[in-house]
């Protein structure tokens, strides 16, 4: 990995960076997720509909 693989090896607790990134990146991937899952069907239709203009939803 070279110079930067050396420094960073030598650096003590740099594991918990890691750690933590993941448990960041999992912990919003799962709200995200949810937010997704948990949208009401009224909501998905109206942005559905939003760019379309009243014409055209009626042909």
């Amino acid at each position: 990995m070279g110079f930067v693989g050396d420094v960073l090896q030598n650096v003590d607790g740099i594991q918990y960076f890691y750690i933590i990134g993941i448990l960041i990146f999992i912990s919003l991937f799962v709200i995200i997720v949810y937010r997704t899952i948990k949208i009401p069907k009224n909501d998905l239709n109206d942005f559905k509909t939003s760019i379309f203009e009243k014409e055209e939803l009626n042909n």
